[in-house]
């Protein structure tokens, strides 16, 4: 993974794959109950994707996205029946507008996009989302990630997560 974030740093966000302690954090928020489904954005090569399916009635109900061919086809061996789209999270709004989703998680590289790419990104997140999706993203940025004041959305919780290199910073949002 390390020579892949050299050479390509906007798309891969860190040295090594999430930790489980940061795919329990971002995954807390799914309703085990609920029948919304759940959309994962950058999936990698599936770490956190372990932990969402942990939490779900079904793993009929989750949906993943990476734009990475090589992350994708590792996903694939790890995963063969979970539904993965490979495509640039910027057309997240088309692909699934109209659906019933539960949970956004995010383990994009914000802070490496270019600011265009990361604000489209989450106005497509807000596009999908209603006042049951709870949208939950992470940062290795300590610095209080201030997207409710820049978006339509409000923090509900955050926390810490320093069971994992780097240490994480996990956001929850809700419209």
């Amino acid at each position: 993974m390390l020579a892949r974030f050299v050479k390509s740093p906007r798309t891969i966000g860190s040295v090594t794959p999430s930790s489980p302690a940061l795919g329990q954090a971002l995954s807390k928020k799914i309703d085990p109950k609920g029948n919304g489904s759940v959309l994962e954005l950058g999936a990698g090569t599936g770490p956190i994707t372990t932990q969402i399916l942990e939490r779900l009635a079904s793993p009929d109900l989750l949906t993943c996205v990476e734009i990475d061919q090589q992350m994708c086809a590792r996903f694939r061996k790890s995963f063969p029946n979970i539904e993965l789209i490979e495509q640039d999270c910027r057309e997240i709004g088309a692909l699934f507008a109209g659906e019933n989703i539960g949970n956004i998680i995010s383990s994009l590289p914000y802070r490496s996009l270019p600011q265009s790419t990361s604000d489209s990104i989450f106005e497509q997140k807000i596009s999908l989302a209603d006042s049951q999706t709870i949208i939950s993203l992470f940062t290795y940025d300590f610095v209080f990630a201030n997207y409710h004041k820049r978006y339509p959305i409000r923090l509900i919780d955050s926390c810490s997560v320093v069971k994992n290199f780097p240490p994480a910073r996990v956001y929850h949002y809700a419209i």
